[in-house]
């Protein structure tokens, strides 16, 4: 059997073939009132609407429940019983007459701007009817034109890509509605979500479907280097059989290590390449010259508890800035980084940060204008800081809260950025459910600099572009980055 992989920009790994969970329905009348013995305090209770997010809480006297909502679904993202205000105030923060949701962003103590709702007495018109039934219901009825329609809705009402790319998602939705009945199976149903993400090309705009994973980036990542050379040098073109797929992983995988080998070639010594928070910090000195490679933005310790991300990355930190303190200048490496958390990129901004700096500013759409806008700060933070010439490595494969710490150390006077513009994907991630249980996520922010640029879709410019990850570099052993870098620093 031959299998139609992706195009270079295209991740849709829907099988062999291919050219999260449910919720219960019911009626939604809000939280009674406020019970002066109730679990959850009364200042938390009651209707929040996050309107550019498509999002409503409620909040009962021991109950959590999340709805989203386009303009005919609403679907049932979360629901907790038995909740308590110590559980409220691990997620949630009022912030005046406001709730800011923190706990997917940070940590009490530091986090980066999170969802914010605003009180509301109404449910959305969708919710007043109750919830659209999901797969798991006893009255769910499969249907792939309804689960495309809430796609092409989620992405009209939210999505930042009718603007970005200039495209009617109305149009896209009409070319998809012919080849779909009610009746389709998940790969006809796939290839048409595939077909309406593909010419938005957007990192965060996904769907997890059982059949796969749709994802299109907007520019070709260092996975997709390796495969196009690899389909070079072998003469074939796509569609390749299984085992070819196979020997063209092999290849990546390879490559991948050899690219990273050249790299720590750059340290006097194989001993003198210390690391730390499980791997994701790297750093060597040789004469002088302090090298930083940060592979993630997550990771450092629990990816699941934030207090302890957090602290892993700040130990790894205080020992890497522990070891470099006397460099005469640190390169930084996040030419693999694929992102991760804002509020990690903000915790190592901060470490190279003299002063309040603001480093961006953000908003999300709302309708057809935004919400507004929020400056978001990096301040001196952490045991140990570096405060001497930096030079930041980018390259395309520099993704989603790597982009976030990029637009921050660029706004630092030390700070040079060299190799190459970024992926260009820098809002969170927007996530919401089909009606058969499929996963999406779309980008509905926008990342703004101090001098009003918005990067998304173009990926954030450098300071000196240097082409990264050619294999000719690799052969001879080259890092481009770190050559320019010193070429740099010696003038």
């Amino acid at each position: 059997m031959r299998i139609s992989l992706p195009t270079p920009l295209a991740v849709v790994l829907l099988g062999a073939t291919l050219t999260a969970c449910g919720g219960g329905g019911g009626t939604s009348s809000g939280p009674g009132p406020a019970n002066p013995s109730s679990a959850i305090a009364s200042e938390y209770q009651g209707l929040w609407i996050a309107e550019g997010y498509g999002k409503v809480l409620e909040i009962g006297t021991s109950s959590l429940r999340m709805l989203d909502y386009t303009s005919d679904f609403c679907l049932p993202f979360f629901s907790a019983n038995g909740v308590d205000t110590q559980d409220v105030r691990s997620l949630y923060r009022l912030q005046g007459a406001a709730l800011e949701e923190f706990g997917g962003t940070g940590t009490a103590s530091f986090s980066a701007p999170g969802v914010v709702f605003t009180a509301t007495s109404e449910l959305p018109t969708a919710c007043e009817g109750g919830t659209t039934p999901m797969a798991g219901d006893g009255d769910y009825a499969r249907d792939a034109t309804r689960d495309l329609r809430l796609f092409s809705q989620i992405l009209e009402e939210y999505g930042i890509y009718p603007e970005l790319r200039g495209i009617s998602v109305a149009d896209l939705y009409a070319n998809q509605t012919a080849a779909l009945t009610s009746d389709s199976n998940d790969e006809a149903l796939a290839e048409a979500l595939y077909q309406m993400a593909e010419p938005l090309a957007d990192i965060h705009l996904t769907v997890d479907t059982d059949v796969g994973l749709i994802k299109v980036l907007n520019k070709p990542s260092l996975t997709y280097v390796l495969a196009n050379e690899w389909l070079e040098m072998e003469g074939l073109e796509l569609p390749i059989s299984n085992s070819e797929a196979a020997m063209m992983n092999d290849y990546i995988g390879a490559q991948m290590m050899a690219d990273r080998e050249v790299t720590l070639s750059y340290a006097p010594a194989a001993d003198a390449v210390e690391q730390a928070a499980n791997e994701q910090l790297t750093w060597f000195e040789n004469q002088g010259l302090g090298y930083l490679a940060i592979d993630a933005m997550l990771g450092f310790g629990d990816p699941e508890n934030n207090e302890d991300d957090l602290a892993a990355l700040d130990a790894g930190l205080d020992a890497a800035l522990t070891d470099l303190q006397d460099v005469q200048a640190l390169i930084v490496d996040v030419r693999r980084n694929g992102g991760g958390k804002d509020f990690l990129s903000l915790a190592i901004a901060s470490r190279f940060a003299a002063n309040q700096t603001l480093a961006y500013r953000k908003q999300a759409r709302l309708g057809s204008g935004r919400t507004e806008l929020v400056d978001v700060y990096v301040s001196p933070r952490g045991n140990v800081q570096f405060l001497g010439p930096v030079i930041l490595l980018t390259s395309a494969t520099t993704a989603s809260a790597a982009e976030v710490f990029t637009l921050a150390m660029r706004e630092l006077p030390q700070v040079v950025v060299l190799g190459e513009a970024t992926q260009g994907g820098l809002s969170d991630q927007l996530d919401k459910k089909l009606t058969n249980g499929w996963s999406a996520s779309v980008a509905n922010e926008y990342y703004i600099t101090p001098a009003g640029e918005v990067f998304e879709g173009m990926g954030i410019p450098v300071d000196i572009e240097v082409p990264q990850f050619l294999r000719e570099a690799r052969l001879d052993e080259t890092d481009t980055g770190i050559e320019a870098a010193i070429e740099l620093l010696s003038h």
